[in-house]
């Protein structure tokens, strides 16, 4: 069944779609960055850092990454896992599968665990495509990058070519970590309806209000934040600064399976006492 399912999804237009524009995404970015010319300064994030592209091909994926992580990607991975149960059940398609010899949460589990598969490939998709442009366009030199937000001695770290692709690998498995609140509240809502674009456009939205209750823009909700599912997906970014560092890192990750837990309990309650072959 997981085997069928697989093969089903990734050869879907959609899956392709999604594919193709997350690669396609840092070609144009370092297209871009190419005809700004050799004395482009890039600031990337909130820290923030503060690198000179053409430097080091591998500056590519790091400004690709920090640029996705809050929107691109959350709603990639919320297409994904808004279409999981609610596309079905907008064709009529749930209702045959359902009628068959198969259980309810063996379905559910099947569905999510290829929908997780995708959207956790779109990710490394990212790091790959960008990966390859950068270094195609700038070389395979050592990364330097400056932390701006240290404005009276601003501080500045040169790390090796093998240093830096293991520290955006590191990133890129944060960052893919950092979806799991984003796909299970965006599966949660597919489960509830029969339109994908409900579940989407929920899914989408948790990244947003996350972005949204952020001390560094909305002074006084730093206890709310602190708990957002989304809020603290830059902290990989520290892992550039001087001295690089990971706090916080943790606690966002412990934070992601307690959502999880979450929204795939509820999720999978509803679905499976929900009267959807009506």
């Amino acid at each position: 069944m997981i085997a069928e399912e697989w093969t089903t999804q990734w050869t879907r237009r959609r899956t392709l779609i999604l594919v193709v524009a997350t690669a396609l995404f840092p070609v144009v970015m370092t297209i871009a960055i190419v005809a700004s010319g050799s004395s482009q300064v890039d600031r990337v994030g909130d820290i923030p850092l503060v690198i000179v592209p053409h430097r080091s091909g591998l500056a590519v994926p790091l400004i690709a990454l920090s640029s996705t992580m809050r929107f691109f990607l959350p709603l990639a991975v919320a297409v994904v896992a808004g279409e999981c149960i609610a596309g079905e059940a907008s064709t009529g398609r749930l209702r045959y599968a359902l009628a068959g010899p198969v259980s309810r949460t063996r379905y559910l589990a099947v569905k999510t665990l290829v929908a997780a598969s995708i959207s956790a490939a779109l990710v490394a998709v990212l790091l790959i495509a960008a990966t390859a442009s950068g270094l195609l366009a700038f070389g395979w030199h050592p990364l330097t990058a400056v932390d701006g937000d240290q404005t009276s001695a601003p501080s500045v770290a040169t790390f090796s070519e093998w240093d830096s692709l293991g520290k955006l690998a590191i990133g890129t498995a944060y960052i893919a970590a950092g979806m799991a609140s984003i796909f299970a509240f965006a599966l949660l809502l597919s489960t509830l309806t029969t339109r994908p674009f409900v579940a989407v456009a929920g899914g989408a939205a948790l990244s947003v209000v996350s972005r949204v209750f952020n001390a560094d823009y909305l002074p006084g909700v730093n206890l709310i934040g602190r708990y957002m599912p989304n809020n603290d997906i830059d902290l990989w970014q520290h892992l550039f600064s001087s001295p690089p560092g990971s706090a916080g890192m943790g606690r966002f990750l412990i934070l992601q399976v307690g959502y999880v837990a979450v929204f795939a309990t509820v999720g999978w309650r509803l679905f499976n006492r929900r009267d959807v072959l009506v």
